[in-house]
């Protein structure tokens, strides 16, 4: 399997769209990550459901992951991913933290995930998928509005 990054904030010539994931900030310029089982850790994200849009899919996944809420947001790239004879499209995008509620359980797993705020420069202690640098790397530089 092959990730390729693409700098984009255009979707609408990319078919299957099959995961939206946010590299999601706080006020701080620290990152959120999330995990279901304390091991692996991840930025937060899934499936579009029925005729969402990519921006209310990241909305609803932040809502049921981690329990936020997302205000300045926008998509900064995305992965086409080569499996074989197979392509399908990951957009990511870039969006400030608006409101931190109490975690709840996520309704797709059933479980209580964890989540916490990580520096940039450690982002890569936590998530060990090396394919995810030119993505923060876009991230980093929309947050400081570059």
């Amino acid at each position: 399997m092959k990730f390729i990054w693409h700098k984009s904030s255009n979707f609408l010539f990319l078919k299957p769209i099959t995961q939206v994931y946010g590299v999601c900030f706080d006020s701080k310029g620290n990152i959120l990550i999330i995990s279901s089982d304390n091991n692996s850790w991840n930025i937060p994200g899934g499936t579009p459901e029925d005729d969402e849009t990519p921006e209310q899919t990241l909305r609803r996944e932040l809502k049921e992951e981690a329990d936020m809420v997302i205000g300045e947001n926008s998509m900064i790239g995305y992965y086409k991913v080569v499996s074989g004879e197979s392509v399908i499209y990951q957009l990511r995008f870039a969006a400030l933290i608006k409101k931190k509620n109490k975690l709840t359980i996520d309704p797709a797993s059933g479980v209580m995930n964890k989540r916490k705020f990580v520096l940039p420069n450690e982002f890569f202690k936590y998530i060990k998928i090396k394919d995810y640098r030119p993505m923060l790397d876009e991230a980093i530089s929309w947050f400081e509005g570059e």
